[in-house]
């Protein structure tokens, strides 16, 4: 399976707008005009995908559906996807879409450096909001993929052009 993995875009802080709460941060105007430009990389990139994935949280669906938009797929929310989570979170959520074989997973920080670092067997990598790693992973348990690539998200802009 090839597997992607891409950290969400810029968000507002929690505040009175949103209740202080987490769940409700949603992109900003300039966090959503970056991860515009940063799906325009990864269409100039070819990338393919049979299902986006994504968190349930404000910032990560909007995030899941500008890159959605940009690929072509329409973003499938999962629960198990919210901060916190682990391996076999992401491995049940694949779980769910057997014939999906090119995935894009939207997500948080620290789960996704987590999960690059617990499927190579290597180490942390950074994901700043906007990031995509890319792996081919046989099965999604520890060492189980290799990192195929890693795009810091002003690589994806540059990428998608002006």
């Amino acid at each position: 399976m090839r597997l992607m993995l891409m950290r969400h875009g810029i968000a507002e802080d929690a505040g009175p707008d949103t209740g202080y709460r987490d769940e409700p941060r949603a992109l900003t105007a300039e966090g959503r005009a970056l991860m515009e430009r940063a799906a325009q990389g990864l269409r100039t990139l070819g990338i393919e995908t049979s299902l986006v994935l994504c968190s349930p949280l404000a910032r990560c669906r909007e995030t899941a559906e500008i890159v959605g938009a940009a690929v072509g797929v329409d973003p499938v929310e999962d629960a198990r996807l919210r901060p916190g989570m682990e391996l076999d979170d992401l491995a049940e959520a694949l779980m769910r879409h057997p014939g999906a074989d090119r995935v894009l997973v939207c997500g948080h920080n620290p789960d996704l450096p987590h999960a690059v670092a617990d499927l190579t067997g290597g180490g942390s990598v950074a994901f700043r909001k906007g990031t995509l790693a890319i792996l081919d992973v046989d099965a999604v348990a520890p060492r189980g993929g290799r990192l195929r690539a890693l795009y810091p998200p002003a690589a994806l802009r540059a990428i998608g052009g002006p």
